[in-house]
């Protein structure tokens, strides 16, 4: 059995959407998903032209349509995820040396690491209290002491 053009239309939108997984902006999948147009055309018995003319027409629709489409919804959870110091924020932790904010003393351990500590509201906090942190500053969180 031999390969038919549309099947070359085929697989290289599959292609192109398998790599535009691996970047960003949805412009490769634009490509991807336009090549399936080709493809309908050749299914089609239409000539290489009318192919390509499918293809670029699709190319410019998806481009206006479902690239904006997928950059809004497709990809909503890309760029949410808190790193680095700022997932320190609202984690929870026990105090290892007392929070004193006249002898800016101080350390909290946080999910195994050890962080000098400051009170937010300016109150001394006892070592063995739970607190929540509610900022960083330098290398410094600032924790809340956590009641009950």
């Amino acid at each position: 059995m031999a390969l038919e053009v549309w099947h070359l239309w085929t697989v290289a939108g599959v292609l192109l959407l398998i790599i535009e997984i691996f970047t960003s902006g949805f412009i490769i999948g634009v490509f991807g998903a336009a090549c399936f147009a080709g493809a309908v055309a050749a299914w089609l018995g239409l000539s290489l032209n009318v192919q390509l003319l499918s293809f670029g027409a699709a190319t410019i629709v998806f481009a206006f349509t479902l690239r904006p489409f997928m950059l809004r919804y497709g990809r909503s959870g890309a760029g949410q995820a808190t790193t680095n110091v700022d997932a320190l924020i609202g984690r929870e932790g026990r105090v290892l040396e007392a929070i004193d904010p006249e002898t800016h003393a101080g350390r909290v351990k946080i999910g195994g690491e050890d962080w000098k500590a400051g009170a937010v509201n300016k109150l001394v906090i006892p070592a063995g209290a739970r607190v929540v942190v509610r900022a960083v500053e330098g290398c410094t969180v600032m924790v809340e002491h956590q009641k009950g």
